[in-house]
């Protein structure tokens, strides 16, 4: 099992290394690679729900998710305020605390989450992956959102305020959207035609190539200036790799004995190992993203995605070791 995730990390890091390769020979610019996140997020992200949930699930097993969705309610908020207390303890400067509780707490769980899961889990631990990505984008728009809204604040010295409306417009995106629509069809038990379900599994097959391509033009075009290192970047490391993940595995651990009498069957031990490798990946690209849209420190939250997702490289295998021993 060791070495198949290493040949798993071996994919992942070729299909960016791809990416890389193209963006250095210019087969994909800039302006191209932009297109990228809109096909994930608008046709291959919802297709791949659309088919491991259907293909995946069944309606006990939907009204089983009630535990993992509680699991990442509760220790979603338990991380931000983790987060947010170890920019104290760190001593971040004040107009970064935001930007740094959100890289210090959410994962990327799209771009590189879906494709980590399907390489070392395979089918079975994708459902598993979508209830994660749920709870994480869900968090971020409600919490980390703020947090950054916060940092911009502090540096152009005004004072911005947030509408609820204006969050619950962010959580409405085509892939939140689909999996909760595939949720009602599974318990409904609607049989979806034949070549739809087919075209929904071509369709998602793209999600991991296009994500891991897009992250190796996003890490090329940052270039050397993207690489500079910093303490801060550290603390990021150790958020990401370390405590978040490890506080992840232990409410998941408390979650199945207390909540879990069958604890020890497959699936239960599946999302543990789900939501705890996803817990510990690079930073989410949104948080660079609305770190330049709003102006918070957004070259911090690039040299962290990149030195997060490089790193990421050598966490992804230990986490797989140490389950051999758990």
């Amino acid at each position: 099992m060791i070495w198949d995730s290493m040949q798993a990390v071996f994919i992942i890091f070729g299909l960016i290394g791809a990416g890389m390769l193209a963006a250095w020979r210019k087969w994909i610019t800039p302006d191209i690679a932009k297109a990228f996140p809109r096909l994930l997020v608008n046709l291959a992200i919802p297709c791949m729900a659309v088919y491991h949930l259907y293909t995946g699930l069944d309606r006990q097993q939907v009204l089983d998710a009630w535990l993992p969705l509680l699991v990442l309610t509760l220790v979603y908020p338990v991380s931000y305020f983790t987060g947010k207390l170890f920019a104290v303890i760190f001593n971040i400067p004040k107009i970064r605390r935001g930007v740094f509780t959100v890289l210090f707490s959410f994962s990327n769980s799209m771009f590189i989450g879906f494709p980590v899961a399907q390489a070392l889990f395979g089918d079975a631990g994708m459902p598993f992956a979508m209830y994660f990505y749920l709870g994480n984008t869900t968090f971020f728009w409600v919490l980390g959102y703020y947090a950054i809204r916060r940092d911009a604040d502090e540096i152009g010295g005004s004072c911005s305020r947030l509408a609820a409306g204006e969050v619950i417009k962010k959580l409405v995106t085509p892939p939140i959207i689909t999996i909760i629509v595939m949720f009602a069809v599974v318990m409904l038990q609607i049989q979806l035609p034949g070549f739809v379900v087919d075209t929904a599994k071509y369709m998602g097959a793209l999600t991991t190539p296009l994500s891991l391509i897009f992250m190796g033009c996003v890490i090329w075009e940052a270039g050397l200036k993207g690489l500079g290192f910093e303490a801060n970047i550290a603390h990021v490391l150790l958020g990401r790799f370390v405590l978040i993940p490890t506080l992840m595995f232990f409410a998941c651990q408390l979650a199945i004995r207390l909540l879990a009498p069958d604890g020890a069957a497959a699936d239960i031990v599946m999302m543990r190992n789900v939501f705890t490798v996803q817990a510990g990946l690079p930073v989410m690209t949104q948080t660079v993203i609305l770190s330049q849209l709003y102006g918070a420190d957004v070259k911090f939250a690039t040299k962290s995605f990149i030195w997060t997702t490089i790193a990421s490289v050598v966490f992804i295998p230990v986490y797989m070791i140490l389950f051999q021993y758990i």
